[in-house]
């Protein structure tokens, strides 16, 4: 389970039993639902824009650029090893041939899984310095939703319209900002 869904199922999980115990403890008629008071936040843009998420992109686009060189470096180092074999076949035995391709062949695979495995983890540390990100931002949301009385905060891209009287983009980017300025990702 992922962060955002065990957010949201602890706050689902949570509401429902401060509901049910709600409901057992008022009348009926006295449940009115208050008045909603909305504020919108555009994820997409604040998330783009943050000084912490380019942060984090100029990192990433360093790292593939490293691990690109590393990569072009040992295919071109596995190829002159390949030349160089198929130049020393006629000096060889057969079996002196099959088993250093199969060593080359061998060495290969675990570049193939080597490379396979960064990019995996720099996915993961991607992925993490995102959640930390995400993590701020909505806990900047809440604040802002509190200090406006606001009871709904919705996400801009899920709407068709808003009025700016609405939209909190601006104030949430520049908490972002001045709160998370960067994040490092580190291997």
């Amino acid at each position: 389970m992922n962060f955002r869904n065990f957010i949201c199922s602890s706050v689902i999980g949570v509401s429902l039993a401060l509901g049910v115990t709600s409901v057992a403890s008022v009348p009926l008629s006295a449940q009115e639902l208050p008045a909603p008071k909305i504020m919108v936040i555009d994820l997409n843009y604040v998330m783009t824009n943050s000084t912490a998420m380019q942060g984090i992109q100029n990192q990433v686009d360093e790292a593939e650029a490293e691990l690109e060189s590393q990569m072009q470096e040992q295919e071109r180092n596995l190829r002159a090893q390949d030349e160089a074999l198929s130049q020393q076949r006629s000096e060889l035995s057969d079996e002196d041939f099959e088993e250093r391709r199969r060593t080359l062949e061998e060495e290969f695979s675990r570049y193939q899984r080597d490379f396979a495995e960064r990019l995996e983890g720099m996915d993961e540390t991607y992925a993490e310095a995102v959640g930390e990100v995400e993590v701020e931002l909505l806990r900047i949301a809440d604040e802002l939703a509190s200090e406006s009385g606001v009871n709904i905060v919705m996400p801009k891209s899920t709407l068709l319209l808003v009025h700016e009287d609405f939209d909190r983009t601006a104030q949430a980017l520049e908490r972002l900002n001045e709160r998370l300025p960067s994040v490092s990702i580190s291997d």
